[in-house]
């Protein structure tokens, strides 16, 4: 069955009362998620402790998220965060398999990890420390010597979407593998991991998959990597409890360490149901259109717009600069327009259920509040891309 625009937004009940352009944080609750949830509370009221049908739901939602990127279940770890996934696949590497490069676009998690790899001994790089007139070029410099890329699909301040497969063509060249947040272009972006080449894919189901926060996964490619801190959900047979044997998971469950977040799967389990009768590329054009409806309004007045314009590089966000990027998002809120700030930009971000007279409405409190604004003459904004 496949939703038109109107019938896929009358899945979320509580668009009748603002306008969500904050898909880039959080996305909408559907009536679906809602009754999951209500679905998992009952079947914990009823039945007490009902592993059995919990993780059942577990497995389907680890199914429905190796179907949205093109790879099989074992191939899948299930874990609590982006962040939490991303530090497994960094550390799947030892520090002597060479050197981790961070890509200047990634959200700031990973140079939080950057800094404790340095502590415990791996050399870590980031791309704005070397010469090039191209992020792709700066990467380039990096990667001599390196074992592994770190890289954002979108950037989660400028909404710029990467050409990942250069990237991974240029990792190749040095014998290095890419471990990529998908974070912000899963569920807008058509992604076919096998397709991009990475060895690791990384991304959680509380933005533009529209689940619940605290379910997140990584996909591993074949037998890479080994888990540097596997708990009891890493063995081969968790509720065998062997304390003697200790056997890992051959597949990417390896990585999985405690208690799994039921209600989340529920929600994901949920979540996915709907969005796949959405076709992913009418989803992109939808948001696209809105993207570009902003964009228009930003251009006439003048205002700097730091997401880039072609069409192939850019997704559902677009980022303008602004002087006061938290009080301009909280005006909006109070104008009943829900977007997001992040530094020196405010972010406005849309899903296949937002409308162009969503769009229009917003890009019309834009055009009128143009002092909220950098204007495109006015001091250069400077976008932080990694920690001072």
């Amino acid at each position: 069955m496949t939703l038109s625009p109107s019938e896929f937004r009358s899945h979320f009940p509580g668009l009748d009362t603002y306008v969500h352009a904050n898909n880039c944080s959080r996305g909408a609750l559907s009536s679906e998620v809602e009754a999951a949830v209500g679905e998992y509370l009952r079947s914990w009221r009823d039945g007490g402790s009902p592993w059995g049908e919990w993780m059942g739901v577990w497995e389907e939602a680890r199914a429905a998220l190796a179907a949205l990127i093109g790879s099989d279940p074992a191939q899948v770890a299930l874990t609590d965060s982006a962040s939490h996934a991303l530090a497994l696949a960094v550390r799947a590497q030892p520090p002597a398999a060479g050197a981790v490069v961070i890509e200047a676009h990634n959200f700031p998690s990973a140079f939080y990890l950057a800094d404790a790899l340095r502590r415990d001994g791996y050399q870590v790089r980031f791309t704005a420390d070397f010469p090039g007139e191209t992020p792709l070029e700066r990467t380039r410099a990096a990667l001599p010597g390196a074992a592994l890329l770190v890289l954002a699909q979108v950037s989660f301040q400028t909404g710029e979407l990467l050409d990942v497969p250069a990237y991974v063509a240029c990792a190749r060249e040095y014998g290095c593998v890419v471990a990529l947040d998908g974070y912000q272009a899963l569920g807008i972006v058509p992604t076919d991991v096998a397709a991009l080449g990475v060895t690791y894919y990384l991304s959680g189901t509380h933005k533009y998959l529209l689940g619940s926060e605290g379910f997140a996964f990584l996909y591993a490619q074949g037998g890479s990597g080994s888990p540097h801190a596997p708990g009891w959900m890493a063995a081969a047979d968790p509720i065998g409890m062997d304390l003697v044997q200790r056997d890992l998971s051959p597949d990417a469950r390896r990585f999985e360490t405690g208690t799994p977040n039921v209600v989340g799967a529920y929600a994901c389990r949920a979540a996915l149901g709907l969005l796949a009768q959405v076709p992913a590329p009418q989803r992109l054009a939808q948001v696209q259109a809105c993207v570009s409806l902003i964009r228009q309004a930003a251009q006439h007045a003048g205002l700097k717009v730091v997401t880039p314009t072609e069409p192939s590089r850019f997704a559902a966000m677009i980022a303008l600069a602004a002087p006061d990027s938290g009080r301009t998002a909280a005006e909006m809120h109070q104008s009943g327009l829900l977007v997001s700030a992040r530094g020196p930009v405010v972010r406005v971000s849309f899903h296949a259920y937002n409308t162009l007279s969503e769009a229009q409405r917003l890009a019309d409190w834009i055009s009128a509040h143009p002092q909220q604004f950098e204007r495109m003459s006015g001091q250069q904004v400077h976008v932080q891309k990694e920690p001072l």
